[in-house]
């Protein structure tokens, strides 16, 4: 149910804060009081457009706030892609939830549960399972077909409502599953058109064993042999000037002879054995420098043709870059990308298959829903008629009488029903659609009647805005009665002009428009009761409040509703 209300900076509505008791609560004031504002407020929470006309002069921000009162088991009833589930985390007290829409006069507007933002569509969701709401022209929109099969599943019970959401959510799993096949269809079928270059290309790479670092290494090596004759001269002069092979004169014998000289003198000085050391240590790296130089002019003298080989190698990475472009390091890349391709591809297969088999599953549970779904209505079909024609005769229309047909629409598979509801509003007249048949006035109290039969132990909370259009006298009474037998055990708001409605309600709340200091506009809001009561009924009865007969007749209406 909803626990309370309020609205700050909402057009006329500076701040008004209003506690909603269980039962029936009216709201009543003059036109153009600010009655409008309350629905307003409920249906941005509802998720109506977030319009900035909304705030009030001079303020920041308009903010529609209300405590929701989930019923017991609410929560685990939601399906697992309820959008509403969202906010279950971000509520400390399940029993009793926070919501709030915030719309500044410059900037965007926000949606909060508990203080916290959340996407529109959490709030909006949340609130349409708690609060129903039947605005002006909803009574006209009754006309449609999904709007009349909407009632027929409401009346049917929560096992119809559930299928029917199960189902419309199927189709939209089905209608998207549609999308991702031909997407996946239409990728398969380019991928396979370029399966064989991207084979082609990975065979040859592949084939190739291309490497950037051997590259660099072939190329260093080709420039070497290519200068193979001078470097093989000074490699050799280098060795010569270190040490010839005959041991004669060379870097490698002066060091020697210059050793042979200190070694002696050591036990005179022993301040020779640092350089001794120096010499034997240039005698040892001398060595081995030789050793190493005729390694290396051994080496080029043992790769002969070696040449030949590196240039043919290096011929394979100079065509395969002339090919395809790049270097080496794209080449690769683009191998190892025309792998990951080409893996897709086959997932892709894969995609398709399974994409078609969840939609084959998808068809096979959204014809059993369907079925399921249309034996409920086809059973709940006449029982609404009676239940709704017993409602209209109450509501000061006997001689009326209902029907509901059902039609499939097998341009859809599962087929999909419509739903039409048949007037007959007098004795004597033709049954036809509501569409063609009904009034105003008479459509207001059909609509009030599949609301009153679809309302049972549990339902959400009604906001009726001016449901009592086109109707008067004997006729609001009854209405008046309907509202508060919907109301019983539950909560319906009920915005109206009529007095006899009013009367029957266990609060009553009036709406007021004023002047402030400043000179503006500004509405306030309270709850009446004694005195004020009657007051503002006699006011709604046309007269002031010092018309006996006004008074007396409003203490007669109030009266009423005691007994």
């Amino acid at each position: 149910m909803l626990r309370s209300l309020t609205i700050r900076d909402m057009a006329v509505i500076r701040r008004a804060e209003l506690e909603f008791p269980t039962g029936l609560a009216a709201i009543t004031g003059e036109t153009g009081a600010g009655k409008t504002v309350l629905a307003r407020a409920l249906g941005l929470l509802a998720g109506g457009p977030a319009d900035r006309d909304a705030v009030r002069p001079g303020s920041r921000a308009a903010l529609a706030e209300a405590v929701l009162e989930p019923p017991p088991g609410f929560w685990d009833a939601l399906e697992p892609d309820h959008p509403a589930l969202a906010a279950r985390e971000l509520v400390d007290d399940e029993r009793e939830v926070l919501v709030a829409r915030r719309v500044p006069a410059e900037g965007r507007a926000r949606a909060l549960v508990e203080g916290q933002a959340v996407p529109r569509e959490v709030v909006a969701a949340l609130v349409g399972e708690l609060v129903r709401f039947s605005a002006q022209g909803d009574a006209r929109r009754l006309v449609t077909p999904a709007a009349q099969l909407a009632a027929l599943d409401a009346f049917a019970g929560p096992e119809a409502l559930s299928l029917a959401a199960q189902l419309a959510s199927l189709r939209r799993r089905a209608a998207a599953l549609d999308s991702e096949l031909a997407a996946a269809r239409s990728r398969a079928a380019a991928a396979e058109r370029e399966r064989g270059e991207l084979e082609s290309l990975v065979a040859e790479l592949d084939a190739a064993g291309l490497d950037p670092f051997e590259e660099a290494d072939l190329r260093a090596e080709r420039e070497r042999l290519l200068h193979a004759d001078r470097l093989a001269g000074g490699a050799g002069a280098a060795a010569a000037a270190v040490s010839s092979e005959d041991g004669g004169a060379g870097a490698l014998a002066a060091v020697g002879e210059a050793l042979r000289a200190i070694e002696p003198l050591l036990p005179v000085d022993p301040a020779l054995d640092e350089p001794r050391a120096e010499l034997a240590a240039a005698e040892a790296s001398l060595s081995e420098a030789a050793l190493t130089l005729r390694a290396y002019i051994d080496g080029l003298d043992a790769e002969a043709g070696r040449l030949v080989v590196v240039e043919e190698r290096l011929d394979v990475y100079v065509r395969l870059v002339r090919r395809h472009g790049g270097d080496v390091a794209a080449l690769l890349a683009r191998a190892a990308e025309a792998r990951e391709v080409l893996q897709a591809i086959d997932q892709g297969q894969g995609e398709g298959a399974r994409l078609a088999a969840e939609r084959s599953a998808i068809a096979g549970e959204a014809h059993e829903t369907a079925e399921r779904l249309a034996e409920l209505r086809a059973h709940a079909a006449p029982l609404l008629a009676q239940a709704a024609g017993g409602e209209l005769a109450a509501l000061a229309m006997p001689d009326a009488g209902i029907s509901v047909r059902l039609a499939d629409d097998h341009s859809v598979d599962p087929p999909r029903q419509a739903c039409e509801i048949w007037l007959r509003a007098n004795p004597g007249l033709p049954e036809a659609p509501l569409a063609r048949v009904a009034s105003g006035g008479e459509l207001s109290r059909v609509l009030l009647a599949l609301h009153a039969v679809g309302t049972r132990e549990g339902a959400p909370a009604w906001v009726f805005d001016e449901i009592d259009a086109g109707i008067g006298g004997a006729t609001a009474s009854a209405v008046g009665d309907r509202l508060a037998a919907m109301a019983a055990g539950g909560q319906v708001l009920a915005i109206t002009h009529l007095p006899q409605i009013a009367a029957r309600a266990d609060a009553h709340y009036r709406v007021a428009k004023g002047l402030d200091d400043a000179g503006a506009a500004v509405t306030t809001i309270e709850r009446l009761a004694g005195d004020d009561l009657v007051d503002e009924l006699c006011r709604m009865l046309g007269a002031g409040p010092e018309d006996a007969g006004a008074r007396r007749h409003a203490e007669e209406l109030l009266e009423r509703r005691a007994a």
